[in-house]
Order: structure tokens, then C-alpha cells, then sequence
């Protein structure tokens, strides 16, 4: 497309400055800000790439794999309830879940004391403690003599 001598208002798209173009497709102030939303566009072209094969390998580890043993990694149980395998290291330090250590670097959960945990304390619904209404108040001339307090002092301790 050939330029023509008319100027075009435009706004840049990647810094948002105002400036004139000759051609109805420029899209950028300068060479630098092209490059610089070039440079974007191919760094969220490899994040989302990486996004999904992150989900590929995610849905293709199927639990089923280990759903039949009776005996778990961290890594496994973690998978099996869906928490993280920091979170499955703080059950056990806890006491909440039980593991098996079988040597210095390998341990394993029992699938039953995974069920035994979650059975031991199923959800239970809170309910508000019944609150009882505050109908002593004092005036601040009366904390002042009460407590032997300067004003200033009950201010700064009630802000």
C-alpha cells in the first residue's frame, strides 16, 4: 500500500501515544514500540504454550494409575486428594495423617490411613456462638478517674 501525503491521527498501540501516520495500517508510534509489542506477543505465544502442555501432562496422569495400590508416595497421595505434596508433608509433621518411613529417602502413606484421616473428622458446619450484648459503657471521664489515665492516652487506645 503506497503512502499518501495526509496525515492520520492514530493512536499507538502498544505505549498509547498520540501521532500521525501516512498509511491506514500502521499500528505503532516507532520501530521501537513494534518491537517491543512484537516481543510481547511472542513471549505470551510460549507462556500459553507452556500452559498447555502443562495441562496435557496434568490430564494425562490419570489417578487410576495408582488408585489400585495400597501403599503411596507423598507425590501420589498428594495427586489422589488433590493438595499439594507440601501440604501432605505438613499432615504427617501434624499427626493428622500416618506415613511409613522405609528408609532415609523413602516413605510411604497407607491408602487405609488416608481414608481413616478423612473419616476420623468429616466437615462439620459451624455454627455463630451466641453473642451476649454489651450494656455496661463508660464515659471517658469515668475511664479517666477509674483507671487513673490521662484523655489523650484512652483517645490514642480507642483509635
Amino acid at each position: 500500500m503506497a503512502t499518501s501525503k495526509t496525515k492520520i491521527k492514530k493512536v499507538c498501540e502498544y505505549c498509547g501515544t498520540v501521532f500521525y501516520a501516512q498509511k491506514l495500517t500502521t499500528r505503532f508510534c516507532s520501530h521501537r514500540c513494534n518491537n517491543l509489542a512484537y516481543k510481547e506477543r511472542v513471549r505470551q505465544k510460549r507462556i500459553q504454550e507452556v500452559e498447555t502442555k502443562v495441562q496435557t501432562v496434568i490430564s494425562e496422569q490419570p489417578i487410576s494409575d495408582f488408585k489400585d495400590k495400597e501403599y503411596l508416595s507423598f507425590k501420589e497421595a498428594a495427586t489422589l486428594l488433590g493438595l499439594s505434596k507440601q501440604a501432605i508433608y505438613k499432615m504427617v509433621y501434624a499427626g493428622k495423617l500416618r506415613a511409613f518411613r522405609v528408609s532415609s529417602r523413602l516413605s510411604f502413606i497407607r491408602k487405609g490411613d488416608i481414608d481413616r484421616m478423612l473419616e476420623a473428622r468429616p466437615y462439620e458446619q459451624r455454627h455463630p456462638k451466641d453473642t451476649i450484648p454489651i450494656t455496661d459503657f463508660y464515659t471517658t471521664a469515668e475511664v479517666k478517674e477509674k483507671f487513673n489515665v490521662a484523655e489523650s492516652w484512652i483517645f490514642a487506645i480507642a483509635k
